[in-house]
């Protein structure tokens, strides 16, 4: 990882990292996308995505295994790869350690949030603020990561 993101590395770094980070981008966006499928940031549209609405049919056990699987896997790879890049970012020192701890809480609580949905009502608004939270968190370490990426081949091209 480090190759990629030194500055000797140069122009042969550039195009790998970039496209990691358009593929992260796309992989934020198309869990966002899945969860305004999933009730969207409307409590009870939440509650009754995984509780079933008004008399329906609850979200079953395989069923909510595999909406938290399709978040684990997203959260888990896209976090690896920003954390990696996050660790030998050179303007990163001083908020490193605290973007990453943030996004991994965020995340994590967004991963067990549909299991206090389906076991109790009422917790449509804590799926919906551990998913506003976990994608403002892991934005923001996406955009710190490239940030510091563009400036260090901009100040390597000086």
């Amino acid at each position: 990882m480090r190759w990629l993101v030194q500055p000797a590395a140069g122009a042969r770094a550039r195009p790998p990292v970039a496209l990691f980070l358009v593929f992260a981008g796309l992989a934020l966006a198309g869990l966002a996308v899945q969860r305004l499928q999933a009730g969207g940031l409307s409590a009870a549209g939440v509650e009754a995505f995984y509780r079933g609405a008004e008399g329906g049919e609850p979200l079953s056990a395989a069923a909510l295994w595999e909406e938290v699987h399709v978040g684990a896997f997203v959260y888990g790879f896209v976090l690896f790869m920003l954390s990696a890049l996050a660790a030998v970012a050179p303007r990163l020192d001083g908020v490193r350690g605290a973007l990453v701890l943030t996004a991994l809480a965020a995340t994590l609580a967004d991963l067990f949030a549909p299991f206090a949905v389906s076991a109790r009502p009422g917790l449509g608004a804590l799926r919906v603020a551990t998913s506003v939270l976990a994608s403002a968190a892991m934005w923001a370490l996406l955009a710190a990561v490239a940030v510091s990426q563009l400036r260090a081949w901009r100040d390597a091209r000086a």
